[in-house]
């Protein structure tokens, strides 16, 4: 390690704590040069989630359009049986286009719920109502996921959530076992399209395609 890199790394461990940087310190020979490469690999795997939470909140807001005749199904809590979490919700991105002075329409709405609202909906109470719905084939249902098992995809969309907090959050992704990161890493990619195979195959090949995930992968700094 160069005198000028160890002056940086003095400099992250003041700016960014201690503590987060051991991290670093444990898994390259570079820490810093690790610490901006995980940064930027956070933003790229944040890139295709984004593009899965997009197309995971359309396909929900679609079918549960069509199952109850309007597009504010987000409001027929009686059909849905919705929780009183996911109202809240709702209320909450209500207020904030209010106060923003735009006019509340189902678009902004749908765009304003967060993952974790998506996510709920997905959950065993709402099997009979939700579930039920983004299953029936009327509604457009789930043509590529054989399975339609609820559990199943749940769990997919909750490492989809827990890998998106954890980038957002600027959490490392790395580790001194290389094996165990890659590991890690490679089933996040696998996670990812796994969701939007099942909504649809052809969007799951274009992330994929566009994805920088797998270049910024390759040019992993060296391990100690």
């Amino acid at each position: 390690m160069t005198d000028e890199t160890q002056i940086m790394l003095t400099d992250l461990r003041r700016w960014f704590s201690a503590e987060r940087m051991r991290r670093y310190e444990d898994a390259a020979l570079d820490p810093v040069a690790l610490y901006v490469w995980n940064t930027r690999l956070s933003k790229a795997y944040l890139e295709d989630i984004a593009h899965v939470e997009v197309l995971l909140r359309n396909f929900i807001s679609r079918r549960l359009t069509k199952a109850c005749g309007q597009p504010n199904w987000y409001d027929a809590v009686d059909y849905f049986g919705f929780d009183y979490e996911f109202q809240k919700a709702v209320a909450r991105v209500k207020r904030r286009i209010g106060y923003d002075r735009h006019e509340v329409t189902a678009n902004r709405i749908i765009a304003g719920l967060s993952l974790d609202s998506w996510r709920f909906l997905l959950v065993r109470k709402l099997e009979p109502t939700v579930w039920k719905e983004l299953r029936d084939p009327t509604n457009g249902g789930m043509p590529y996921y054989r399975s339609r098992r609820r559990k199943e995809f749940e769990i997919h969309v909750m490492r989809l959530l827990v890998m998106r907090n954890r980038c957002s959050h600027q959490e490392p992704l790395v580790g001194a076992d290389v094996k165990a990161e890659n590991a890690y890493l490679d089933e996040q990619c696998a996670n990812i399209l796994w969701i939007a195979n099942v909504i649809d195959p052809k969007a799951a090949r274009w992330i994929q395609q566009k994805s920088r995930v797998a270049e910024l992968r390759r040019d992993r700094p060296s391990c100690v």
